[in-house]
């Protein structure tokens, strides 16, 4: 499975499951990508790849005016995870250096 058909994968999953996902969820997934061939022994990477794909999701939905897809990826890149996200300062998100203050204390806004 190519990078671009993974990340569509886990977008997908995300968009299956809006209010989060539990361990059966979990190993559902797992299963469904080996069964695609995707070797799952790193199950820390996808992971990683699967909250990446959530906070990029997230980010979109909350339609936050002046944060489009170059900065959503920044903010991806920097924060991973949609929980570091919503614990970060707006400072820390002004720390990307694409995000202007003013950006950031919105975005920071929509997540408390």
């Amino acid at each position: 499975m190519s990078d671009i058909a993974m990340t569509d994968r886990l977008h997908a999953f995300v968009q299956d499951h809006p209010d989060g996902w539990n361990h059966e969820h979990w190993l559902g997934l797992l299963g469904a990508l080996e069964g695609e061939g995707v070797d799952v022994s790193d199950q820390e990477h996808i992971g990683l790849a699967l909250e990446r794909a959530r906070l990029e999701t997230t980010l979109r939905a909350k339609g936050v005016q002046g944060l489009g897809p170059k900065r959503i990826q920044a903010v991806v890149e920097k924060f991973e995870t949609l929980w570091n996200l919503r614990h970060a300062s707006a400072e820390e998100i002004a720390e990307i250096p694409t995000v202007p203050a003013a950006l950031a204390r919105k975005v920071q806004e929509a997540f408390n």
